[in-house]
């Protein structure tokens, strides 16, 4: 599976990434996801490896009805991902950042997002996931990697047509393949999980990198976190909100997927406050 491998710059650790990495914003509102670029700036969101028709954006889900509408985490938006009947098919985006040292923060961190599932009778199983880059500048060997939270690797496969919320704490998987976790695509000297086990939490990765690579794991930075679904998940059509993540005693962040309004709904919100202006100065006159 490739990945856009995504290197810190000097300019990434430099102050003003500093300050970013290390906001606490209660939420932060994302209205687009830009094209891949092999020059990512930090704050947005970016497509990644986007292929075979598949799509990843953000909708206005107001009208839309049912569970999809009334439960959405931070209503109006989310974002939204589709894949026709194809396996090479692929929708996932990345928001790029110093979030800290690997170890650190796989130890510490606490993360969660809110995805919808549309029933799909090609791939009951197929939800959204939640992804972390790791990478280790100037290393000595395979120095990149993702790990990746999918939901039916967690005991069951995901419920359909509603929404759900996904809390991982830095534990929750340890103990063995059974107890759920993240898999593994990448180095630092241990195999590819090719979509699946070994899983380990994310404390239980964090102590694998020490053993596996110690030199380049000693450097490793997590510089990405992203959602999505891979290859071999035809037929898809899911939504998700709401991620963050807080690192104990460091950093937090909540992103909001918010669709910006089409020009005719911003016309008439112009008119709607045109008018309401127009009332209170009678009022006032009155």
């Amino acid at each position: 599976m490739s990945i856009v491998r995504f290197k810190l710059t000097a300019a990434l650790l430099g102050l003003t990434c500093a300050w970013l990495a290390n906001r606490g914003d209660a939420a932060t509102t994302v209205t687009q996801i830009l094209p891949q670029t092999g020059s990512p700036v930090v704050g947005p969101w970016y497509e990644s490896d986007v292929q075979g028709g598949g799509t990843i954006g953000i909708v206005d889900l107001t009208g839309v009805g049912g569970n999809l509408e009334t439960a959405q985490p931070l209503p109006t938006g989310a974002g939204k991902i589709t894949t026709p009947n194809d396996n090479s098919a692929r929708g996932q985006a990345y928001t790029y950042n110093d979030f800290g040292d690997a170890a650190a923060f796989l130890n510490n961190v606490t993360l969660g997002y809110n995805y919808y599932k549309s029933t799909n009778p090609l791939n009951v199983s197929a939800a959204p996931a939640l992804k972390l880059q790791i990478f280790a500048a100037n290393g000595t060997g395979d120095n990149f990697g993702t790990l990746i939270y999918e939901p039916y690797w967690q005991g069951a496969a995901p419920t359909p047509d509603a929404w759900q919320n996904a809390s991982i704490a830095a534990t929750d998987g340890s103990g063995g393949d059974a107890s759920g976790g993240w898999w593994w695509n990448g180095g630092f000297e241990v195999a590819s999980g090719a979509g699946g086990p070994p899983l380990r939490s994310l404390t239980e990765w964090a102590s694998t990198f020490q053993l596996s690579d110690p030199t380049d794991f000693s450097n490793a930075r997590v510089t990405a976190i992203g959602i999505g679904e891979g290859t071999f998940n035809p037929g898809e059509v899911s939504y998700f909100d709401n991620i963050s993540y807080a690192v104990i005693g460091g950093p937090s962040q909540t992103w909001d997927f918010q669709a910006i309004p089409e020009p005719a709904s911003l016309g008439m919100a112009g008119i709607a406050a045109v008018a309401g202006l127009a009332v209170r100065r009678r009022l006032r006159q009155a």
